[in-house]
């Protein structure tokens, strides 16, 4: 290997608009309030005023004296904190390194236009003869069998972000680099997943690797044994380059499977937004997105967002679609809610059980914040109709002192789990939840994996949810799960214990129980898919699954 080198929301919209004029709350109030809360809700209740807060400041990665004003620009959104503050604030709040400063990256991540490499929050960068050492150290590890944690990720796609005319070669190493922190992303989770998570996208927006990256996620989401496919295609979103789009139309119009087709339906919200498409392929993808609003076929999930997609995006706007907009809200509750509201729930049912949510978990809270940017979360967790929203925003929550109380309003709304009126804010719930619950809540998850009377789509998150909740399961209940839905496939061969069978192995690769994963690949009555995706997660290489925890 040689390398040259040089020296060195709203999430939705554009360019959103800010919280404190009416609208839905920017990237900076995000910023301002996830830092404005960990401060006032610091469960040893330290630092609740601002000016003992600003004296304490220096010391640590802060280099000088703070003052109150200037926490308190920070916390109203009025100056943008710098990667020292940020750091600096994880510090004085024994917090462990990352919690904050990776969840501002990813959510700055998704909100800006594709294409620029560096982080949201600038780092500290070496001088230019160091900072090249240092990334052949750190590319030597990458490219070798050695761990490569999180952070360490962080700092090597910093320094390469930086240097936008460094090349990496040969080629081989280029795809060996991006292929390898493509798939410890998809098999990590909590913090380790947002350090890869930001670290793919600095790479596959640098000119030396965007083409590699975008070869990895089309190559792995073209694997039909490959077992994590909305997140490897979904990736695609960060690169303007025209293959991505390439790879992006051809999962829709041939996709490897359904979540494949997911994967690309999803990164089309970006890539629709950024201009990635050309005008040819707007038409061609308007006709696709039209055509599965009017007739999902097996592909019901997505019709709510290609029905958001059509509502969202001026530019797929074609005649006939209003009409083909109007006969699908007709026919199906969500999808009506989300073209007339933009949520998946009707405003009053929405907001009853966002007061009621929120009210629950305020009232466990040392003290009121008073501020009214929680609710406004809330909504969004549970009704926004783009999964990666929710997403994001249950990750900017879960780095707040309102995870714990919120998990426990949120399965406290587990209650009516078999109303089949509910049946989209369970799915939501249980989403939020994996980002979310902790140890409290597993037990609660573990019922709805094995649960009788409660609607199939429910149990089958539940069993992808299991593996990223806190605390651990044991033995016994991951082979008594296992044999559940085995027993139940053999008996009525019913494609619901299948896809729970698979996301219970999901759960025990992300846990690593390989022995349990093993019984599973070679129990000849297991369904096929499940025993291949066990194979799957047993044949990843051993330093990509170490390296994936840390």
């Amino acid at each position: 290997m040689a390398t040259s080198h040089t020296a060195s929301v709203d999430l939705a919209p554009p360019e959103p608009p800010s919280h404190r004029r009416g609208g839905q709350p920017s990237l900076a109030d995000r910023v301002a309030w996830l830092l404005r809360s960990n401060r006032l809700l610091d469960p040893h209740q330290r630092w609740t005023r601002a000016k003992s807060f600003a004296a304490a400041f220096h010391g640590g990665s802060w280099p000088s004296h703070t003052t109150e004003s200037r926490i308190s620009r920070w916390e109203t959104a009025a100056v943008r904190p710098t990667h020292r503050a940020v750091t600096r604030y994880e510090e004085l709040l024994d917090l462990p390194a990352g919690t904050l400063t990776a969840v501002i990256d990813t959510l700055h991540r998704y909100a800006a236009p594709p294409g620029h490499g560096a982080p949201a929050l600038a780092r500290h960068l070496p001088a230019a003869d160091e900072a090249a050492g240092r990334i052949d150290d750190l590319l030597d590890r990458a490219l070798s069998t050695a761990i490569m944690t999180g952070r360490q990720w962080d700092e090597l796609s910093a320094l390469v972000s930086a240097a936008p005319s460094l090349i990496i070669s040969p080629r081989s190493a280029r795809a060996a680099l991006t292929e390898r922190l493509l798939t410890e992303m998809i098999v990590a989770h909590g913090l380790s997943w947002q350090q890869r998570f930001e670290a793919f996208n600095r790479l596959i927006a640098h000119p030396s690797c965007q083409r590699a990256a975008v070869a990895a996620c089309a190559g792995l989401g073209a694997d039909r044994e490959n077992q994590v496919f909305i997140e490897t295609i979904g990736a695609l979103d960060g690169s303007p380059h025209p293959d991505a789009s390439r790879h992006v139309l051809a999962q829709l119009h041939q996709p490897t499977n359904d979540r494949a087709f997911l994967g690309a339906l999803l990164a089309c919200v970006r890539k629709i937004r950024f201009g990635h498409f050309t005008a040819d392929q707007l038409t061609d993808l308007t006709a696709l997105i039209v055509e599965l609003v009017r007739e999902p076929a097996h592909r019901a999930e997505a019709q709510p967002l290609a029905a958001a997609l059509l509502r969202h995006a001026p530019q797929l706007h074609r005649p006939g679609m209003q009409a083909a907009l109007r006969r699908a809200a007709a026919a199906d509750r969500t999808v009506g809610e989300a073209v007339a509201t933009g949520q998946l729930a009707a405003p009053h049912t929405a907001r009853a059980v966002v007061t009621r949510v929120v009210n629950t978990t305020t009232a466990t809270l040392p003290h009121d914040p008073a501020n009214d940017m929680f609710p406004t979360l809330v909504r969004e967790l549970l009704f926004h109709p783009l999964s990666d929203i929710r997403l994001y925003t249950a990750m900017l929550i879960a780095a707040t002192p309102y995870r714990e109380p919120l998990a426990r309003a949120l399965a406290d709304e587990l209650a009516g789990i078999r109303a089949p009126e509910r049946l989209e804010l369970n799915g939501c719930i249980i989403a939020a939840l994996r980002a979310l619950g902790g140890a409290e809540q597993r037990p609660l998850v573990e019922r709805i994996t094995v649960g009788s009377g409660i609607p199939g789509p429910l149990v089958v998150l539940a069993t992808h949810a299991i593996g990223h909740l806190g605390g651990h399961s044991d033995d016994r209940y991951w082979a008594a799960a296992v044999d559940h839905h085995n027993r139940l496939w053999r008996r009525h061969r019913d494609p619901l214990h299948e896809s729970a069978l698979r996301g219970l192995v999901y759960g025990l690769g992300i846990a690593r129980r390989q022995a349990l994963l093993s019984r599973l690949r070679d129990d000849p009555a297991a369904p096929q898919p499940a025993r291949g995706a066990a194979a799957w997660w047993l044949r990843l290489p051993q330093h990509v699954t170490a390296s994936a925890v840390h």
